[in-house]
């Protein structure tokens, strides 16, 4: 759109199909306007918030595997040690895949009882926190696009 505006008229001009089209301002109110902005210069508004969403209830979504698994026992018919495995992989190597994990059974670790001679402190990891010291939130680091 075509227009021409003067602050100091306070008028707006702009064509228009039966000729040239004007829009004039009032000047008390353009005071005041003025008035007004420069005067919340500097403050710090607080706005109130009528809608506010609390989501509590809702439990966060767990992730999900990228491609179809299916869940496979280490032993047949013990379901304590499940293996999940991918389908992408064809029947083939599936099979073959299965194969080894359920042959080589006695490498994996279920409970901290199945590794014998290995200390708790290794396997254990504990943070050292002073229950009487209030926690102490980090300071937010922004990371921006190289």
């Amino acid at each position: 759109m075509e227009a021409i505006v003067s602050t100091r008229h306070l008028l707006m001009k702009f064509p228009t199909r039966f000729g040239v089209g004007e829009a004039r301002g009032d000047q008390q109110v353009a005071r005041q306007c003025y008035k007004t902005a420069v005067m919340d210069q500097g403050k710090d508004k607080v706005l109130p918030i009528t809608n506010v969403e609390l989501r509590r209830d809702v439990e966060p979504e767990r992730p999900q595997p990228v491609e179809d698994v299916i869940q496979v026992p280490l032993e047949e018919g013990n379901y304590e040690g499940v293996f999940q495995v991918g389908l992408q992989l064809g029947e083939v190597k599936n099979g073959e895949l299965i194969t080894f994990l359920q042959n080589n059974r006695d490498v994996f670790a279920w409970s901290t009882e199945e590794v014998p001679g290995t200390s708790p402190n290794v396997m254990v990891h504990k943070l050292t926190v002073d229950p009487m010291r209030p926690p102490i939130r980090q300071k937010k680091r922004n990371f921006a696009p190289e």
